[in-house]
């Protein structure tokens, strides 16, 4: 694991998207949100959408009444978004991504994911790795279905002295991410190299309220 001197985690708060004309903003929890964001630079780290916008900033729960704030990377893969979303460096170098929070990937706009998605997200050098499905919101109004909350995703070792990292998706429409931990230690409770194999993201790894998610 690299050096916790240089430990970031990626939040989406604080950092600045930059969108076209010259145009910057701020996002926090309880602020709007950005759309048409070409980058995003938080923390050294910075985000590219390549082939499209994405969106960065506070999402909130219009299919349940709540009161709940996050802001978070978000991206509509087959609704004229990003076609893949790079993470790098400013100025370029090695990191490691020991985790991350995925706060929806689903097929269908504003609703429960079905099992069909097909997300990614690959290491420089290294192999595409399937993301879960996760439903978008947290209790649907229409359906009384409950949302699954944040899964959190551990990485393994091929994450490790990587210059970029890519996100990608077949066929999302609602997808977000969140809490980017580079080069940060693992917390208590982690799972260590020798079970980690890629992602776990089973239901032990369901992060339900521990921050909620709110990706439309």
């Amino acid at each position: 694991m690299a050096s916790t001197a240089s430990a970031v985690v990626i939040d989406f708060t604080g950092g600045t998207a930059y969108l076209p004309g010259g145009v910057t903003y701020t996002p926090t929890n309880t602020g709007g949100y950005a759309g048409n964001v070409l980058y995003y630079i938080e923390d050294g780290i910075r985000i590219d959408f390549i082939g499209g916008y994405g969106d960065i900033g506070n999402y909130y729960g219009t299919f349940a009444p709540n009161t709940d704030n996050n802001s978070v990377l978000h991206n509509h893969w087959t609704g004229g978004g990003a076609t893949s979303i790079v993470f790098s460096k400013v100025g370029g170098g090695t990191f490691d991504l020991n985790y991350m929070d995925l706060t929806s990937n689903t097929v269908t706009g504003g609703g429960l994911s079905n099992g069909t998605e097909l997300s990614y997200v690959t290491p420089s050098g290294g192999a595409p790795v399937l993301l879960p499905s996760s439903h978008w919101g947290i209790d649907h109004l229409s359906t009384g279905a409950p949302g699954d909350g944040i899964k959190r995703l551990w990485m393994d070792s091929s994450f490790d002295g990587i210059t970029s990292f890519t996100v990608t998706s077949q066929n999302a429409y609602c997808f977000g991410l969140d809490n980017f931990y580079i080069d940060e230690p693992a917390p208590p409770g982690a799972p260590d190299s020798a079970t980690t194999l890629g992602l776990l993201a089973g239901a032990g790894l369901l992060m339900r309220g521990l921050r909620r998610r709110f990706s439309a």
